[in-house]
């Protein structure tokens, strides 16, 4: 499988893709710590839109730089562009757009967390389909210190996470959790005994040796039992059980499992 590079609309987003086809995708600000401007927010989910194309991409790692994951949207940019209830409306459409290009990318995305995970960076990371994080990890949602809503679409996604009651607990409190309770909440899925990112690595090159149009199927239809739309999307689903049966890759598992040998699958 050839690397491919895809280019980001802005530069604090890197995208990078390897020979087995996993993907990283940096938020790369840290004088910031990751916080993201309106532009880094359209780029991110212009990103992810293209990994969901791609054939080449097996797997998806969303991580940070320097150590921290991201501490959510640029605060210091909402008196600007976000400061009435209109201009807010307009905003949350962009970074909904990106929360959405990950959460419905067809491509399993793994969320590699440590450090500030704040805001709207718990938010990306509840949109992947797993999260793994070390011990430095620091998060929470301070939404209810800065007299501000957590948006629908993030408040579902925490709720879909964690369950309601302790997406009560995490936002009622606005409390900054350390490891320990991240883990008691469920915000973390896999715990990395030394570096999130060479953990998460390890994760994605074992789902990506697997079936792509398994795993695509799979991701649609959770992703729908999850939402309630899984009755209402059931003819279309089921388009994808029956693309995965008439696939070579099908085949290929069926006749490496008899022959007694890892299967090659080429997605197709």
């Amino acid at each position: 499988m050839r690397a491919t590079v895809f280019k980001s609309d802005d530069p604090r987003i890197v995208f990078d893709l390897d020979a087995k086809g996993i993907a990283i995708v940096q938020i790369a600000r840290p004088e910031k710590r990751n916080a993201l401007s309106l532009s880094m927010w359209k780029a991110l989910g212009a990103i992810f839109a293209a990994s969901s194309a791609s054939r080449s991409v097996r797997c998806v790692i969303l991580t940070g730089s320097d150590g921290h994951f991201s501490a959510g949207a640029d605060i210091s940019e909402f008196g600007d562009i976000r400061g009435s209830a209109e201009a807010a409306r307009r905003y949350d459409e962009f970074c909904d757009k990106a929360t959405l290009a990950i959460r419905d990318c067809t491509k399993p995305v793994i969320a590699a967390l440590s450090g500030t995970t704040v805001g709207g960076g718990l938010g990306l990371a509840l949109a992947c389909d797993l999260r793994v994080a070390d011990e430095t990890i620091r998060t929470g949602i301070p939404a209810g210190k800065l007299g501000l809503v957590y948006s629908l679409l993030d408040c579902r996604l925490l709720a879909e996470r964690i369950g309601v009651t302790k997406a009560k607990e995490v936002l009622f409190t606005a409390h900054i959790f350390g490891f320990e309770d991240a883990m008691r909440l469920g915000l973390v899925d896999r715990v990395a005994e030394k570096d999130a990112l060479i953990t998460a690595k390890e994760f994605a090159e074992e789902i990506g040796e697997n079936a792509p149009l398994s795993i695509a199927g799979s991701k649609a239809i959770l992703n729908a039992v999850s939402s309630g739309t899984a009755i209402a999307r059931e003819e279309e689903l089921q388009k994808l059980i029956d693309a995965a049966f008439d696939s070579t890759d099908y085949a290929e598992g069926v006749r490496a499992f008899g022959e007694r040998r890892a299967p090659h699958f080429t997605g197709e």
